[in-house]
């Protein structure tokens, strides 16, 4: 199955969203669907895509024809495939979140020999 980066993204930032939706209900018996105006806002509110809203549903569909997520009762819902590949992704993406999330913060305690130099004017 071969699939866009671009739908890719989209599914990704789908699951995500819903991902950490859903951690607010962990202990309840509910769970978070949003609807594709809702997402789509989200995304263009967040910056997270650049394209028309028209593209955007466009990209939905092509996964929802994929069977990458479905569209239930004016909601998009996650599907056993879209979450395979979501997981997958996630695996292929973690090593480089965790890095992000070690280094971020003061970089100058986690190595002993750093050097601070004057800036250069290259011109």
């Amino acid at each position: 199955m071969r699939i866009s980066k671009k739908h890719l993204f989209v599914l990704f930032a789908l699951y995500q969203y819903l991902r950490e939706a859903n951690k607010q209900f962990q202990k309840a018996p509910l769970t978070v669907s949003v609807s594709k105006i809702v997402f789509i806002e989200l995304l263009k509110k967040l910056k997270l895509a650049d394209k028309s809203e028209r593209a955007l549903y466009k990209n939905l569909e092509v996964l929802e024809k994929k069977k990458l997520l479905r569209y239930e009762n004016r909601f998009l819902k996650p599907t056993k495939r879209g979450l395979k590949l979501y997981k997958k992704m996630l695996e292929e993406f973690e090593p480089y979140f965790h890095l992000m999330h070690t280094i971020k913060g003061d970089v100058a305690k986690l190595t002993r020999k750093a050097q601070t130099f004057f800036k250069q004017n290259e011109n």
